[in-house]
């Protein structure tokens, strides 16, 4: 753990750090976003990072981080290493200071799509939704779970969405791994 924190910090500080708009060499290798994540009104800047010794994505959260040059003293709120080894489709943000990270596989032979929806609640940063679509020759289909409301519902080859059984809780993003992913979700 300690190893991949390093490596993180490193690729953060060898990554460009000017202007959010300012693009990086692979577009793929590094992406970046300011919102206010924890709602106190202060801009707060997510960066994922392709790690170059293992190609999963590290994420790491600064709290008041602002728009501008990212210090390279200042320490993240919290790191999330190997979040995915997927490509990287969406990283933005979404009402009420939600970052939303959208990954996976298009034109593939067998496409699928996952999309983490993180928050920080209760001086918690936490996995709030998951959201599982895939296409494969053997059908098709999607996986939507809200943890903070505790319910999913889930559609199989273009049917009616229908509830998932089962109680959904938060899962705090330090924790969440493929692992973690709800059970009634296929993959």
């Amino acid at each position: 753990m300690r190893a991949a924190y390093h490596a993180l910090i490193a690729a953060l500080m060898i990554a460009p750090t000017g202007a959010l708009a300012q693009p990086s060499p692979d577009p793929q290798d590094r992406h970046e976003i300011a919102l206010d994540i924890d709602n106190d009104g202060k801009m707060d800047r997510a960066v994922l990072v392709r790690n170059p010794t293992n190609r999963y994505g590290d994420l790491a959260i600064y709290l008041d981080a602002g728009t501008g040059t990212l210090d390279p003293s200042r320490k993240p709120a919290i790191v999330k290493t190997s979040l995915t080894d997927a490509r990287i489709n969406e990283f933005e943000s979404k009402g009420k200071g939600s970052l939303v990270i959208t990954y996976g596989c298009g034109g593939c032979s067998n496409d699928y799509e996952t999309t983490l929806t993180i928050v920080h609640r209760g001086g918690k940063f936490l996995v709030a939704g998951y959201t599982y679509s895939w296409e494969t020759r053997d059908g098709s289909g999607s996986c939507d779970v809200n943890f903070l409301t505790g319910k999913g519902v889930m559609s199989r080859n273009l049917g009616k969405s229908r509830p998932i059984k089962g109680s959904f809780a938060p899962v705090p993003l330090a924790d969440w791994s493929d692992d973690k992913r709800p059970k009634a979700c296929p993959r």
